[in-house]
């Protein structure tokens, strides 16, 4: 007589020739799509590692109502995580800040989109640089940082792809505040200090700087004053011309400093530590 087949073992059903059969009644797992939970989004032309971080944080916490904190601190307990989280007014600017490299760093989203990023030294509060972005309308190109305080970083030099450098030797304008003025810095001026003016335009509320011998002519906008509804004041003006850089100073008004402390221990609040 033939001989009989063993039988097919429990949970594995036996096909032709003895293969497993497909579709059998094991369970399989698939992905549960964290992907698209945790996805992160695409990073701006120009935007530091920072600016990224920040965007990626207020737009977690506003979908989910979360203190910024809690998302840097998962399961950590804090002073933040506490207390039950202010409702924002309508209107109101969004801030976010963060402790990074000695230096505290304000995010700040306005309500038609616009943003500005602001960095303090963490010991003294002065202000070392801030770029603001203009929001970009439906289906319009994504618009560039524009540095108000501080120097936009260099682009290397392709020499590959690129025809022309900027020279080194041309005036270099750029603004560096102190505790106590707005200063903004020209460098690669050699003339003689008498053939320079710096005067304030009341009708535009700008400043503006000439030469007599005609080789240098610049406006200085001071958007500071212009966000709190400040006028330009003559007394309030100096300058100086040292070492082929002329020093352009304006005084701080109290108002000012105040605003600027304000919107920083208000941000501080949620402040993330890096």
């Amino acid at each position: 007589s033939a001989p009989s087949r063993a039988p097919a073992k429990p949970g594995r059903p036996a096909g032709a020739g003895g293969a497993p059969a497909k579709g059998g009644g094991g369970c399989k797992l698939e992905p549960t799509g964290m992907d698209h939970l945790l996805k992160l989004a695409a990073p701006a032309s120009g935007d530091t590692d920072m600016d990224r971080l920040a965007s990626q944080i207020e737009r977690w916490a506003g979908a989910s109502g979360v203190d910024p904190s809690a998302l840097a601190n998962p399961g950590m307990p804090g002073p933040q995580q506490s207390q039950p989280q202010e409702e924002r007014k309508p209107g109101e600017p969004q801030r976010i800040c963060m402790t990074s490299e000695g230096r505290k760093k304000l995010h700040t989203t306005f309500p038609d989109g616009s943003e500005m990023v602001e960095e303090f030294d963490e010991r003294t509060d002065v202000l070392l640089v801030r770029k603001v972005k203009k929001s970009a309308g439906l289906g319009s190109k994504e618009t560039d940082w524009v540095f108000e305080v501080g120097q936009a970083p260099e682009a290397a030099f392709d020499p590959h792809s690129d025809m022309l450098r900027a020279s080194t030797s041309g005036p270099i304008f750029l603004r560096k505040d102190t505790p106590e003025q707005f200063q903004w810095r020209i460098r690669n001026l050699p003339y003689p200090a008498d053939v320079y003016s710096v005067t304030v335009d009341h009708d535009k509320q700008d400043m503006v700087v000439r030469t007599s011998n005609k080789k240098y002519y610049k406006r200085i906008d001071l958007p500071d004053l212009r966000r709190l509804g400040l006028k330009l004041q003559e007394n309030s003006l100096s300058w100086k011309h040292q070492h082929n850089t002329l020093i352009i100073s304006y005084t701080r008004p109290q108002e000012v400093v105040e605003q600027e402390q304000k919107a920083l221990r208000e941000a501080e609040k949620s402040a993330i530590k890096m």
